[in-house]
């Protein structure tokens, strides 16, 4: 790809026609989701050198992820999550008490309600944080940042960092909570029943949820980034939900088919009402409920992939290209393959029978 766009862009500028460069511009900016294009109305100027003004790819991203439809759907999850808190707390002790599938349900209302709302906050953070300028997109390139800083009069804080403050503090918790018994001790009694047994010994959600956000952060423009968010936020709850009250199992993991049903219409429905076309809606949908089910097996904290795949499967949506796709898969694992051989033929025979 990098190779035909060199040669599109030599064959423009040689050129120098003013149409082409222009064409070239708006087919790079339908390409790419998360960068800035120089914009060249005259002739092709050197990006590194020009003066010349940048289109940024959000307002492009704007007609696929409109940012009204995104504060509307925060909004929502706001509004869904405190509905999930009453549910609970008028039915969740009755629920729990009679076990079973309500008992299930009781409890992942809870720990719900808190992951959407938690994830609204974080979208609401970064999105009215940019849009009011107290932030710069995390997207944005380390040179942009510092003309951006430069120029500027209320010197917005970089939003990358600001949520890697987050992150730093939130595994300093987690850290605190796993090394030190005492901390431990009211952390559960703090958040009961919101941890699961497996987060006993291990980092919570959060620990993966801020990174995961910020992946989808700095790869992709700010509504397709709290897209991503949201995305995990609200689909995994419906996901959870849907595993707790299911019945028919995903293979040998934990997850529910009916679960995996939930997470797919609600992020297809999130994608469209968004303002992606249908059938990418549908596909992103279908990639996040593939991985989280995939994360489900292999070991992998859904709240940091879940973000990220949201942008990935964008792209996969716009630009299929199965055939390379399936070439660089085959290349992967021809590398993995080739690896796994000439460790097997490095490892000592005695070493090879040890248990």
């Amino acid at each position: 790809f990098w190779l035909k766009l060199f040669g599109s862009t030599v064959s423009a500028c040689s050129r120098v026609a003013p149409q082409p460069s222009i064409d070239l511009g708006v087919r790079l900016v339908n390409q790419y989701l998360s960068l800035e294009i120089p914009r060249a109305p005259r002739a092709c100027l050197d990006p590194m050198t020009s003066s010349s003004s940048t289109v940024a790819i959000s307002s492009v991203a704007e007609g696929l992820v409109k940012s009204s439809r995104i504060e509307n759907l925060i909004s929502f999850g706001f509004l869904t999550g405190g509905s999930l808190l009453l549910t609970h707390g008028i039915f969740g002790a009755k629920a729990k008490a009679r076990g079973g599938r309500a008992g299930k349900v009781a409890v992942e209302l809870q720990r719900k309600a808190f992951h959407m709302i938690g994830g609204c906050i974080i979208s609401s953070i970064y999105h009215y944080g940019v849009k009011l300028g107290w932030l710069t997109p995390a997207n944005t390139g380390l040179v942009e940042k510092m003309k951006a800083a430069a120029s500027a009069t209320g010197k917005p804080i970089d939003a990358a960092l600001v949520f890697t403050a987050g992150i730093f503090v939130s595994w300093i918790i987690e850290a605190s909570r796993i090394l030190v018994p005492a901390v431990q001790r009211y952390y559960l009694k703090s958040f009961k029943g919101l941890i699961r047994e497996k987060e006993m010994n291990k980092a919570a959600g959060i620990a993966y949820f801020l990174p995961g956000a910020l992946a989808a952060m700095m790869s992709a423009d700010r509504n397709l980034a709290v897209l991503g968010v949201l995305f995990l936020s609200i689909g995994d709850a419906a996901s959870s939900l849907g595993t707790a009250a299911g019945s028919i199992p995903v293979g040998s993991s934990k997850r529910k088919v009916e679960g995996s049903i939930a997470c797919f219409s609600v992020c297809s429905a999130l994608g469209a009402y968004a303002g992606l076309p249908t059938g990418v809606a549908a596909t992103t949908a279908g990639v996040v409920t593939v991985g989280e089910v995939l994360a489900e097996v292999i070991g992998l904290d859904d709240n940091f992939v879940l973000p990220i795949l949201t942008v990935l499967g964008v792209r996969l949506a716009y630009f299929p290209n199965i055939g390379q796709l399936a070439t660089a898969a085959s290349s992967f694992l021809a590398i993995g393959v080739l690896l796994g051989m000439a460790v097997g033929a490095t490892t000592p025979e005695e070493d090879k029978h040890e248990k």
